[in-house]
């Protein structure tokens, strides 16, 4: 019994010597950080065309609907993308889908944009292993279900 009765008394030492060592230190040196927003007024501004850091501005029709495509980055081996678009005119589209590869889209990661109103924003992956004549497809759905799809190549 004296066995027994040593074994827990040691387990409940240890316990509380854990409890102690636990303290709020980590709750109370780490603040909560607030994160402000990267976007900048020049990121949808019309006015960019071809410059130097690879960022492109093209128009483009699909379903219907006119957008002006921003796309910084080129296509390549799993690049990274950051596209923005602005639905100039026709009516609103439910969903936008973004990829690089080909039509079909085998291969590829299909990326839904972020919309704000007229506004949308993507960041869009390429595969490791680029199709033939890649290209960045856009896809827009209208509420009914109709869609059409469109490309851009950026090589």
């Amino acid at each position: 019994m004296r066995n027994h009765t040593s074994q827990f008394s040691i387990s409940i030492a240890l316990f509380c010597l854990a409890l102690l060592g636990c303290s709020d230190e980590v709750q109370q040196n780490s603040p909560t950080k607030e994160v402000a927003p990267t976007a900048t007024v020049e990121e949808n501004s019309p006015e960019i065309k071809n410059d130097s850091t690879s960022q492109n501005t093209h128009t483009l029709m699909v379903a219907g609907i006119t957008l002006e495509v921003n796309v910084k980055g080129s296509i390549a081996p799993n690049a990274m993308l950051d596209v923005s678009l602005v639905e100039t005119s026709g009516g609103p589209a439910s969903a936008i889908r973004l990829w690089i590869g080909d039509e079909t889209g085998v291969g590829s990661v299909k990326v839904r944009v972020h919309s704000h109103g007229s506004s949308s924003h993507a960041h869009v992956q390429s595969p490791a292993t680029l199709p033939a004549d890649s290209a960045l497809w856009i896809e827009v759905q209208h509420a009914d279900g109709s869609s059409g799809s469109g490309s851009l190549s950026l090589k």
